[in-house]
């Protein structure tokens, strides 16, 4: 699966980060190498983006970037 099948499969749902739940949702991506993860409240190391990205990444408080190789999307039961 690709970043982008990923982020449109998975936009706004919560996801584990190397198996630990740290607050994070499914945000957006950056081309081919980083989904960009969103956050409530101010716990990401980024707080804004360049109009040239926000305008695919769903608002959030604060973000981070994370390989796809280490998210789980969180189930709902």
């Amino acid at each position: 699966m690709t970043n982008e099948e990923f982020c449109k499969a998975h936009i706004g749902e919560r996801v584990l980060f190397k198996g630990k739940d740290i607050g994070a949702y499914v945000a957006g991506y950056l081309d081919k190498k980083y989904i960009i993860l969103g956050f409530d409240n101010f716990d990401g190391c980024i707080s804004t983006f360049t109009p040239r990205v926000c305008t695919y990444v769903k608002i959030y408080n604060s973000y981070r970037f994370a390989k796809l190789k280490y998210l789980e999307v969180i189930k709902h039961e």
